[in-house]
């Protein structure tokens, strides 16, 4: 639906058709041509007065569906996308054996990686834009495993969680979750604080993740 200024049209109309109307003046007299035309100025005004009321009636249409006087909102020239997150998983189980104490986990298979700044080698993600960022990070035990692992941003603890599994054939996971500020280039990684014991499961029952997103 669209509406246009109609009085310029309205304007045309008027002038051609006072003209057109006019009868031969030298067959009917002065006073037949004014009232010829008082009617016919009474009919357009009315013609006026109907396009007037269906003007109001679309635009007042056209706002209700918000199509008028609506501002664009338009990004900035200088607006660049720095959204960035990661997660990442273990393949398979593993023995407290295989990774010791004080070794950084590596989650081999990326899942997610927006922003480039996880390394599936290294087990380490290096910060590729600053912010305020949330880690999240799981460990299972498998089989009378346990051990204790930390979250480590340039060298520091920032968080740290525990899994028992207790006695043999049993199950258990924890999960921790951490919000820090960082810088670009700061490098963030779990690793474990103990050698730990037994079996780590990371399979399609539960599995050993690491992930991280920027929030703001």
């Amino acid at each position: 639906m669209s509406c246009v200024n109609i009085m310029p049209i309205i304007s045309i109309i008027l002038l051609f058709t006072l003209v057109t109307a006019q009868p031969n003046t030298h067959d009917l007299d002065l006073t037949s041509v004014v009232k010829n035309l008082q009617d016919e100025l009474h009919r357009l005004k009315i013609q006026v007065e109907n396009l007037e009321e269906s003007h109001k009636t679309c635009v007042s249409s056209l706002k209700s569906l918000g199509l008028v006087h609506r501002k664009r909102l338009l990004l900035p020239e200088n607006y660049q996308s720095d959204h960035v997150a990661f997660s990442a998983h273990i393949s398979s189980g593993f023995t407290a054996a295989s990774l010791g104490k004080g070794h950084e986990v590596v989650y081999d298979v990326s899942d997610t990686n927006v922003g480039n700044g996880y390394d599936n080698v290294t087990g380490t993600f290096r910060v590729p834009s600053a912010g305020v960022y949330g880690f999240t990070w799981t460990i299972c035990a498998d089989n009378h495993g346990e051990i204790q692992i930390e979250l480590v941003i340039n060298g520091r603890q920032r968080g740290v969680n525990h899994v028992d599994s207790e006695i043999p054939n049993d199950l258990d996971c924890s999960t921790a979750f951490v919000i820090e500020k960082v810088n670009v280039g700061d490098f963030v990684f779990i690793r474990s604080t103990s050698a730990g014991e037994g079996l780590f499961m990371s399979d399609s029952r539960a599995r050993w993740s690491f992930s991280g997103w920027k929030l703001l």
